[in-house]
């Protein structure tokens, strides 16, 4: 795959092949077939025997050790239900009705945009502004780019953007990371905001917040807007929430789409994931780990398929813990434990949280491979158990639980160039459950500069300044020397020739 191929030869860090390798071991040492087959939920592969430790707790008896101790989410004592029951087939589809219909071929943000968030426009039709330079401000500086809606922006360099001050998202802006030459792009510093930031696309790259960013803040946050979608991107070390997605009282938040991401080490005192609290987000093909809690906090609507939680502290997934109405869709997701794990896993349901749920497996004993069970109606507690959505969420293809993992490990993040910290990710989530901690800062992992050497490069050449390269143009039948063409639909397929160049670059 060229996408890989990007990867600098003799770097100090374990490949992705390696956790491929791993993973698929893991798998085919289970002793049973992974595929959610079965009538009434598959046979327990726990080997703790029928049932085995409820994913309400850890402790003797199936009750819950604790819940979130921090960030007013006390534990109502998740269920301790006998896993197996209630079981179904995957039907192979996460989503049941469609919301407009959705699939990966279908016209949207860009091929592959799936969920709640794919139709997000982005700044199609809009100008172009190359980032030129790794600096906090000015001119060529990410945040200069970012000052002004309806801009796509494409990077003529890669590497590290230290930011003091939060980076401020507008409407309509398409934030092209798989364009930077190199290592791609992290930012690290205090945090980012997408609050009001509709109809805006994000690929590949790298939100790193960290205790440099000031306490309380969020990695990324957003609490107001619409059609939002991030794809492939690597999100860390909030103070407050890693991936916060929370309404504000009397706004509406909703068309949002988290996919092939990962959400990890929300820092100690206060590790999350984050709240998810929306009229309608879907997470996709995503890793949450090393939180101490919220993977997520699941509130309003929220579809989630095809995700692994790994190594949470005291609660995984956490099914509404409110009075008000939720409603969540759970299709091939896979719950791991780790080493810090001693809370509940499907944490604080209430009759209020309605959920639809299928091929979802849970694996507890910690041994390194994966040999989980398939979680059941008892697993989930006291939520309003659905047989098919209670609304109506778009239509994402699901794979099983087995391969979606799998899928994780080799594509998950800003993976065009995996960089250390992610590689250290994916070295614990490969161990199944041996390896993992929370931190409560970043410089512990032992990192150059906290979040490793990112390679720049070089940027090809681009007469006119149109986001696509003169090579590119001529091959497209367009002229190096024209920016306007940038805006043209050459085969009409209603994405624009600039996007038709930096969807090019992404597999």
């Amino acid at each position: 795959m060229k996408t890989w191929a990007r990867r600098l030869p003799g770097r100090a860090s374990i490949s992705w092949l390696s956790y491929v390798a791993l993973g698929a071991a893991a798998w085919a040492c289970s002793g049973a077939p992974h595929d959610g087959s079965g009538s009434g939920g598959a046979p327990s592969m726990d080997p703790a025997g029928t049932g085995g430790p409820a994913p309400g707790g850890e402790t003797s008896g199936g009750q819950t050790s604790g819940g979130e101790a921090s960030g007013g989410d006390s534990a109502s004592g998740a269920t301790a239900g006998v896993g197996g029951s209630g079981g179904a087939p995957s039907p192979g589809v996460g989503g049941g009705a469609a919301t407009g219909g959705s699939s990966a071929a279908e016209f949207g943000a860009f091929p592959g945009a799936e969920g709640f968030g794919r139709s997000a426009t982005g700044a199609r039709g809009g100008d172009v502004y190359h980032v030129t330079n790794l600096n906090d401000s000015g001119p060529g500086s990410l945040r200069d780019a970012i000052s002004q809606p309806n801009r796509t922006v494409v990077f003529d360099v890669g590497g590290v953007i230290k930011i003091e001050a939060r980076l401020v998202f507008k409407n309509n802006q398409t934030i092209a990371g798989q364009t930077a030459p190199g290592g791609g792009i992290t930012i690290y510093g205090n945090g980012t905001s997408f609050s009001g930031a509709s109809n805006t696309i994000v690929r590949y790259v790298r939100f790193r917040m960290g205790k440099i960013g000031d306490s309380g803040k969020d990695t990324v946050t957003m609490a107001n807007g619409h059609d939002v979608i991030w794809d492939h991107c690597s999100l860390s070390w909030g103070r407050d929430g890693t991936f916060d997605l929370n309404r504000e009282s009397g706004a509406e938040l909703y068309n949002i789409t988290l996919q092939d991401s990962i959400v990890a080490q929300g820092l100690q005192t206060h590790s999350t994931g984050g709240i998810v609290n929306t009229s309608g987000t879907s997470i996709i093909r995503s890793l949450y780990i090393d939180n101490n809690s919220r993977n997520p906090k699941a509130r309003g609507t929220l579809q989630f398929v095809n995700n692994v939680v790994y190594n949470w502290v005291t609660s995984g997934y956490i099914l509404g813990d409110t009075s008000g109405r939720s409603d969540g869709v759970m299709v091939g997701n896979t719950l791991i434990p780790g080493p810090d794990t001693n809370g509940g896993t499907l944490d604080s349901p209430t009759p209020e949280y309605h959920i639809y749920a299928v091929d979802n497996w849970y694996d507890s004993n910690k041994d390194g491979v994966l040999n989980g069970r398939l979680l059941g109606k008892g697993d989930f507690g006291a939520v309003t158990w659905e047989t098919a959505p209670s609304v109506e969420v778009p239509e994402v293809p699901a794979m099983s639980a087995k391969d979606a993992f799998d899928h994780v490990m080799k594509h998950a993040g800003a993976s065009l160039w995996r960089d250390p910290v992610d590689d250290f990710l994916m070295a614990e989530l490969a161990s199944l459950g041996a390896e993992g901690a929370t931190i409560s800062d970043e410089k512990s992992l032992g990192l150059p500069n906290a979040v490793g050497d990112i390679p720049g490069g070089a940027a090809p050449k681009d007469t006119d300044q149109d986001g696509m390269p003169d090579a590119w143009e001529i091959s497209a039948a367009l002229d190096p020397d024209d920016p306007e063409d940038r805006n043209g639909d050459r085969n009409g397929d209603g994405w624009t020739n600039l996007e038709e160049y930096i969807n090019s670059l992404a597999p």
